[in-house]
């Protein structure tokens, strides 16, 4: 058991690797890509910066907070898919029978999709976060280096949901529109605003079925005010959603019918 975790664990940082030297290998495309995202995301702070020098500081609501909850957003949304674009590949491979090809290599099934693609664009998403969360703390690069690492965790959470609601195409066919869906207009959109503008209908929600509040809400508290009982919340959640999604995927296997595909992985 020890051997296998080392050894998925040892996979990982090598596929990780190869996702940063592919990165280097494209250069002209993967810095296109990372500056056409990271002004993308720009253009919402732009916004922001609109909303508040009209409105000024609405309680709990400031700028501060809101550069902080984007940091967290595009931060996690950047490391889940830089490095692990492939989860966005399963519901096809599961249709199309190309799933074969992974199942016959000798390494573990999830981490081998999972890293078998790579999204130059969403380098841009970490640049980002890293911009504004070193905005947002002034300059602390303690704090800065807490986002990265609270990030990390909010990565699960994207990844969590793709790899969910993807492998429910062995029973659903294609999900292809709700994963998109989940991840765009859920996920996405609301770890945006600020949780404060929200009713407490809402905010159950975003404490439950749609994790935003563990992917940026709390994340943001944690920077600005330690709680280790807050931290550990992240943590916990974080691992329910990952083992959910995990045991999902393996479920999906066993009910997946092979497409007798031979053909490599690109």
């Amino acid at each position: 058991m020890l051997t296998e975790v080392r050894n998925n664990i040892r996979y990982l940082f090598d596929a990780i690797k190869v996702s940063i030297k592919s990165a280097m290998a494209y250069k002209v495309s993967f810095l296109i890509q990372t500056i056409f995202m990271f002004f993308n995301n720009a253009s919402f702070l732009v916004f922001w910066l609109v909303v508040f020098s009209h409105t000024g500081n609405q309680g709990d609501v400031t700028f501060n907070n809101v550069l902080y909850i984007w940091a967290f957003s595009s931060m996690s949304y950047g490391i889940a898919y830089f490095f692990f674009a492939g989860i966005q590949k399963i519901n096809e491979y599961i249709i199309s029978g190309a799933m074969d090809s992974y199942l016959l290599q000798p390494k573990n099934v999830l981490l081998n999709v999972a890293t078998s693609k790579s999204s130059f664009s969403a380098c841009g998403d970490i640049l980002y976060g890293l911009v504004i969360s070193f905005m947002a703390s002034g300059g602390d690069i303690s704090k800065v280096l807490f986002v990265i690492f609270l990030s990390l965790f909010g990565s699960i959470f994207f990844f969590s949901s793709e790899v969910f609601f993807r492998s429910l195409a062995v029973w659903l066919g294609d999900t292809n529109m709700i994963a998109n869906r989940y991840v765009e207009m859920l996920l996405i959109t609301f770890s945006t605003y600020p949780e404060n503008i929200f009713r407490i209908g809402i905010k159950v929600i975003l404490y439950t079925v749609v994790p935003v509040a563990y992917l940026s809400y709390i994340p943001s508290r944690l920077v600005e005010n330690f709680n280790i009982w807050l931290f550990l919340l992240v943590v916990i959640v974080a691992i329910i959603y990952l083992t959910i999604s995990i045991f999902s995927f393996y479920k999906a296997l066993r009910s997946y019918e092979s497409g007798n595909s031979m053909a490599m992985k690109d």
